[in-house]
């Protein structure tokens, strides 16, 4: 996955910059919890930028070697650096040599993990680096990946911003249900253009797995976890079918 997001990093920052409907969540376990704090597929920093800035001690690991740039950009501006380590490893094959008190994976990264023998090893590496009774948070999209599996063969706009440099920015995306049973296949068109000037187009297929609660409980649990509580959306409130987001609270046993 990182040759993609290696593509794309500009414009996934850009366009998730804003986003901080989940800051308070993970701001909230960080204070529960104690301790160093863990987090897989931290892209370019939006959260750990948070915590770091609440004075938590954050690692954060993802294979994106342009994603890992801009988040140690984004740290060093903001003068939290100290407090953060970046490390560019594949999330299945962690080699950390130390443990944490939480740990999370944001905004739906895991379900662009496909086979069940990675989800294995990517919760079976998870754990390995927990202590006893530490937290793990697993934040999966729910309602919008079902959404979007119902639109197959449609163009979606997801969104345009405007950089500082005056240029825009426009990303649309087109589902297809993958070959394979339980996948949706997405297909990332991103459009960078001056006013008035020509288009210039990266095209990125990703992957996402559509997850089963009850599956996902039983990957938790073969690897070492107790689900605590499945929450549907980032102010913890219940699950259901229709809940926008599936997020999984588990503690290392």
């Amino acid at each position: 996955m990182n040759a993609e997001y290696d593509l794309i990093a500009p414009f996934y920052d850009i366009e998730h910059a804003h986003f901080d409907e989940d800051l308070d969540m993970y701001n909230n376990f960080a204070e529960l919890c104690g301790g160093k704090i863990l987090e897989l597929a931290c892209g370019s920093g939006r959260i750990m930028l948070s915590l770091a800035e609440q004075g938590y001690e954050v690692s954060g690991v993802d294979n994106s070697s342009k994603m890992l740039e801009l988040a140690r950009e984004a740290l060093q501006e903001a003068g939290v650096a100290a407090r953060c380590t970046l490390v560019e490893q594949d999330i299945s094959a962690l080699q950390l040599k130390q443990k944490f008190r939480l740990a999370f994976i944001a905004l739906g990264s895991f379900a662009h993990i496909t086979t069940r023998k990675e989800q294995q090893k990517v919760l079976a590496a998870v754990r390995s680096h927990l202590s006893t009774g530490a937290t793990f948070i697993v934040d999966i999209s729910n309602a919008d990946a079902r959404y979007m599996e119902e639109l197959t063969g449609q163009v979606l706009h997801q969104g345009s911003w405007q950089h500082e440099d005056g240029s825009y920015f426009t990303h649309f995306v087109s589902p297809a249900s993958a070959t394979k049973k339980h996948q949706l296949e997405l297909t990332h068109f991103y459009d960078r253009h001056q006013q008035g000037g020509t288009v210039q187009r990266t095209v990125v297929t990703t992957h996402l797995y559509l997850f089963e609660r009850s599956e996902m409980e039983l990957l938790l649990e073969q690897a070492g976890f107790v689900v605590k509580d499945v929450y549907g959306d980032h102010d913890l409130g219940p699950f259901n079918l229709e809940s926008p987001r599936m997020i999984f609270i588990a503690e290392a046993r």
